[in-house]
């Protein structure tokens, strides 16, 4: 095998239907690289689309939005790119069920299941966002203000959508205006735009001065960043879906939010009151979900976010795997589901059930690999390495401590990891979603190969995590009337 096979060969990998026992065969492909096509991207970057459904693309894509004036980075991440970005990225998710444990009167319970006919509790209250929110990996393009101006927007389950907003200073050293606000909301060009009130309820109890704008902060633990104002306008999906007097948190400054120079801001599809989430749920009659999405296999592909889509859709599509929300009191605004087992080779780990149910399981799609409490982790890591006991293991990458060298094997046996939810279902996770193959830093140019799950790293919080590497080749379909999540097989972003 050619030592100059570049990682997306590896990617590209044909599965094998015959096996032997209960592992799967996977074999390289030999074919070349596949790029994306040059007419794929005007239809992401010129607008929103007839329907409900948004183009998404990684923020490395050759097809994610420019802002600034200069040319980003485009390509894949490095393994240790994506390790730091998912360190962040968990940083901020404990750093918010931190904050909402120690804002609770006592003890949270433990997350609990909801029955299909209540769905989950929407909370009461709005949560703002204050603090830096991590990493983002994911855009699509939407329309805001009258008329709409099309903005890069980041989707996420932050509690709060965000855009900068013009006129934009330095958060460093409020100066001057800066490139970066040549992509930004105008609230001078729309004519629907209105400021929210200091002591209305949407201001969400913010303490600010009384018959002023809603202010808040923005800092993280060391530096405040600047404040932003909450503000409403109409926001605009495509000329069939738009949503008016759409709550934004509207912050004046240039890239110290949003770092990767790709986005201008974020859509918040959480339970919190104003997300787009909850106003799908609030306007949309029943038999819709409020939102699906799917994520790109890789770089080079996009996928999509669809808002509302008609749960008829998925009745007769075979394989479906529907699987119960549950809500957890120290993430009222995360979605969750009730893991309560994992198998390798048809056989569950012996974990104590306790260890899933007290915890919760969030779906999150932006850290890319899916991180478990430590013990569970254990259990699973244990029992994969005695399945691979034939492959040379090789030191840790980061977090990743299951490695393998896969020099001159054509064909790899893996073992089948299955996960098992507390109403019967289960999903079995094909290579693609529990292995991460890389050829960083090598000079004989044949893949390394790492279980794509870790311990997570916060022992105050050990929730466990469902990354995005594990939901693609997946439509998740989030049904939160119904207090149902589906997993629904696809080859979305893949061509």
């Amino acid at each position: 095998m050619a030592s100059t096979m570049h990682l997306t060969l590896v990617l590209l990998c044909l599965v094998v239907s015959h096996a032997q026992g209960s592992s799967r065969v996977l074999r390289w492909s030999d074919d070349s690289d596949v790029s994306p096509s040059t007419t794929s991207c005007p239809s992401i970057t010129s607008g929103h689309t007839n329907g409900n459904k948004l183009p998404l693309v990684h923020r490395l894509s050759p097809c994610s939005p420019v802002t600034g004036g200069g040319a980003q980075k485009k390509g894949k991440p490095s393994l240790q790119e994506i390790l730091h970005r998912d360190g962040l990225r968990l940083q901020y998710l404990s750093q918010v069920q931190a904050a909402t444990a120690a804002a609770a009167p006592a003890a949270a319970p433990a997350p609990s299941a909801t029955t299909p006919a209540s769905g989950l509790s929407v909370p009461a209250t709005q949560n703002i966002i204050s603090s830096l929110p991590g990493v983002f990996e994911y855009t699509v393009l939407a329309g805001y203000g009258t008329p709409a101006q099309q903005l890069p927007l980041f989707f996420d389950v932050s509690g709060m959508s965000n855009m900068r907003c013009k006129p934009c200073f330095s958060g460093s050293s409020g100066g001057e205006t800066t490139t970066t606000c040549d992509v930004a909301f105008d609230p001078s060009m729309s004519s629907s735009f209105r400021s929210v009130l200091c002591g209305s309820p949407d201001c969400g109890g913010h303490s600010c001065s009384a018959g002023g704008s809603c202010t808040f902060t923005l800092q993280n633990s060391t530096f405040v960043f600047g404040n932003g104002t909450i503000v409403m306008d109409t926001l605009t999906l495509s000329p069939s879906a738009t949503f008016e007097n759409f709550a934004v948190g509207c912050m004046q400054l240039d890239n110290d939010l949003f770092t990767d120079g790709v986005a201008v801001g974020n859509i918040d599809l959480s339970l919190s009151r104003h997300s787009l989430a909850t106003r799908v749920l609030n306007s949309s009659p029943p038999g819709m979900a409020a939102f699906s999405y799917c994520l790109p296999a890789d770089t080079d592909t996009h996928g999509f976010l669809t808002i509302a889509p008609a749960l008829s859709d998925y009745s007769d599509h075979a394989g479906v795997k529907y699987v119960p929300l549950v809500t957890n009191p120290t993430g009222p605004n995360f979605y969750y589901v009730d893991l309560v087992a994992i198998a390798i080779n048809g056989e569950d780990l012996p974990i104590p059930p306790a260890l899933f149910t007290g915890n919760g399981t969030m779906i999150d799609s932006q850290s890319a690999f899916t991180y478990l409490n430590p013990p569970i982790y254990a259990a699973l890591r244990d029992e994969f390495r005695k399945a691979m006991l034939q492959y040379q293991p090789v030191p840790a990458f980061g977090g990743l401590d299951t490695c393998y060298n896969f020099t001159l094997a054509e064909n790899i046996y893996l073992p089948d990891i299955t996960l098992r939810f507390s109403n019967g279902e289960t999903m079995d996770l094909d290579d693609r979603q529990f292995m991460y193959f890389f050829r960083e830093h090598l000079t004989d140019g044949f893949p390394f190969g790492c279980l794509a799950f870790a311990a997570a790293p916060d022992q105050n919080f050990p929730w466990n995590y469902l990354g995005s590497q594990v939901q693609r080749t997946k439509e998740i379909v989030y049904d939160v009337r119904g207090g149902m999540v589906a997993f629904v097989p696809s080859r979305c972003g893949l061509r």
